[in-house]
């Protein structure tokens, strides 16, 4: 794979983060500032509380796209009709990747949404 391609690559897939971080930032800001909690304390603890969130969406959407994909009743029905075994076989795969993608791209954001939280009880919260 070429150096421009490798490129594209990594920006399709963390084109979305800091839109979904930006959306979680002030999304816990404003849960924050409703009830009560204005301190950094709060604001870091609730950034953390919002990273771990971001990953198990990830994870449980990863084990909800296995269970609904893995069901006898969704076999059955995929195999009746004319379809072409390949095709079929090209759909799953396609689904699959998007499962781990999107597992990937929560991980990312869950790792970038503590790592911010961790910094903001660093810098601003103090021992």
């Amino acid at each position: 794979m070429k150096r421009q391609e490798w490129f594209h690559a990594i920006w399709r897939f963390l084109k979305p983060v800091p839109l979904i971080d930006l959306g979680i930032f002030v999304a816990v800001g404003l849960v924050c500032w409703f009830g009560g909690w204005r301190s950094a304390f709060h604001y870091s603890n609730g950034l953390i509380i919002a990273g771990v969130g971001a990953m198990a969406i990830g994870v449980f959407s990863l084990f909800g796209g296995w269970g609904i994909t893995r069901n006898f009743v969704y076999q059955h029905a995929q195999s009746a009709g004319e379809n072409d075994v390949v095709a079929q076989a090209r759909r799953e795969l396609k689904d699959t990747d998007q499962s781990y993608e999107f597992l990937a791209v929560m991980g990312v954001v869950g790792v970038v949404v503590i790592a911010c939280g961790i910094l903001v009880r660093t810098i601003f919260a103090g021992p």
